[in-house]
């Protein structure tokens, strides 16, 4: 078992390398958060997606809460 966290170890650690050196890259030659930030804003709608997903995290933690009094 220890060798297979060794190797799911490796894997993550050349994995954060290469995404890294990707991101080096990318500002030596010019990149720009804000211009990223914003193509990814458009293509995949991050904050509608995020309002909804933490609207919906309340939702069902005060469920629990509620359905957690009814017990005692």
């Amino acid at each position: 078992m220890s060798k297979g966290w060794r190797i799911i170890g490796g894997i993550v650690l050349v994995l954060l390398l290469l995404g890294a050196i990707s991101i080096g890259v990318g500002f030596l030659t010019g990149g720009n958060i804000n211009n990223i930030t914003d193509q990814l804003e458009q293509q995949y709608l991050l904050t509608q997606r995020w309002e909804a997903y933490s609207q919906w995290g309340t939702t069902v933690f005060q469920n629990i809460v509620e359905g957690v009094k009814g017990l005692w």
